[in-house]
């Protein structure tokens, strides 16, 4: 049995007029709106406080490796990045134990992407900031690709042609081992809830490609894990199992986080939700699967 904790979007927020006037220009002037107008300021509110304890709630579940699927800031600010890693501390040195990946809120710009302020200090659990990579870890390998990037007004991710046929290679089924179990790790979903395809505007450009992909006989893949979507859900593609952990600390929602609990023989994944009440994440409610 492998256990495995995922999280996502856990949007570590400060507020706009903390950060600096450099970090209030360009598309960043859309985060100072979208805090105080749309309500972000409250639904991420004392995440500074709140993703501690969250760390603290994964590492306590007996787990063999701790997901995190991206978002991990609001607008890719410094003071939020590194505020972030400062939460995770020495589990950023720790790549057996924790993943981590960025998403697009960790790309919101050029000059992030630029300046790789996200690889700077999460590189050591995200395989070294190079994309696709594959990690082992137990009987599970994840493989993990980056379809985030800075798009002025829009959200919307891009696999590109360069990644995905290094990912057809990485998911050929020769390179998996007897009984292990493959699980493709990204931030953008595949499909939504009701599983139909993202819009335009926030979700994978060219997302039917990848679908295909996971799909093929020719790729070996049991699960696929992401964030990106706020709601927690579970869907399928004609062949393949997708998990969306939602956010982990949206106080618009009931927010929470995964622990998977993964049999490789008897091809089975129990699945608890944990969610925040307010104090501590509990346990919501649990389901099987198989695959």
């Amino acid at each position: 049995m492998f256990r495995l904790a995922h999280f996502s979007d856990i949007h570590y927020t400060l507020p706009p007029f903390s950060l600096g006037v450099r970090a209030l220009m360009s598309k960043r002037v859309l985060g100072i709106s979208s805090y105080y107008v749309t309500g972000r300021g409250r639904h991420f509110a004392a995440t500074p406080t709140r993703i501690p304890a969250l760390l603290e709630d994964a590492d306590a579940q007996n787990v063999d490796h701790v997901l995190c699927t991206g978002d991990l800031t609001s607008i890719a600010a410094e003071p939020e990045l590194s505020g972030c890693a400062d939460a995770f501390g020495d589990r950023l040195r720790q790549p057996a134990r924790y993943t981590v990946i960025p998403g697009n809120h960790d790309r919101y710009v050029t000059s992030a992407v630029k300046e790789r302020l996200f690889e700077r200090r999460f590189s050591e659990v995200c395989g070294g900031g190079v994309f696709p990579f594959e990690k082992r870890v137990g009987p599970v390998r994840f493989v993990v690709i980056d379809v985030c990037r800075p798009t002025g007004m829009s959200s919307a991710g891009k696999v590109g042609d360069t990644q995905l046929a290094a990912l057809r290679h990485l998911l050929a089924k020769e390179r998996t081992a007897h009984g292990e179990v493959t699980i493709l790790v990204l931030h953008y979903g595949l499909l939504r809830a009701g599983g139909v395809r993202d819009s335009r505007s926030h979700g994978i450009e060219d997302d039917l490609a990848l679908i295909a992909l996971v799909d093929s006989e020719e790729a070996h893949v049991d699960f696929v894990m992401h964030g990106h979507i706020h709601r927690h859900y579970s869907v399928t593609t004609k062949r393949r199992r997708i998990f969306c952990a939602g956010s982990a600390t949206d106080l618009h929602l009931r927010c929470g986080y995964n622990v998977y609990a993964i049999d490789p023989g008897a091809r089975s994944v129990d699945v608890e939700r944990r969610a925040w009440n307010g104090s501590a994440y509990v346990t919501d409610k649990s389901e099987r699967f198989f695959f």
